[in-house]
């Protein structure tokens, strides 16, 4: 078991979710110009916007180009996704909460 493999992809899924939420928050702070009171609304959105971009990321990952051991490159950014949400939610929270108008 190559775990290589799982710190590479857990990398990729937690950049690629926590960049995705500083995107949707900066879109609809700027651009729609949410209130601060709907954090919780924007905030789903953008993990549901983070998973769908995980999962292309993955689906484009694991049948285009050849990953050696499919299933530890998975787990791992599956497992990056949710360490992103939980920092987001956890750590990121005044910052983008201050994004918001």
């Amino acid at each position: 078991m190559d775990f290589s493999i799982v710190l590479k992809s857990g990398f990729m899924g937690f950049a690629l979710a926590v960049g995705i939420l500083m995107l949707v928050f900066y879109l609809c702070g700027v651009v729609l110009t949410v209130a601060r009171r709907y954090f919780v609304r924007v905030f789903t959105l953008a993990a549901v916007a983070s998973f769908v971009g995980v999962y292309a990321f993955l689906h484009y990952k694991i049948r285009v180009s050849p990953v050696p051991q499919p299933e530890l490159f998975l787990v791992g950014c599956i497992g990056g996704w949710l360490a992103g949400i939980f920092f987001g939610l956890v750590n990121l929270r005044r910052f983008l909460t201050s994004t918001l108008k």
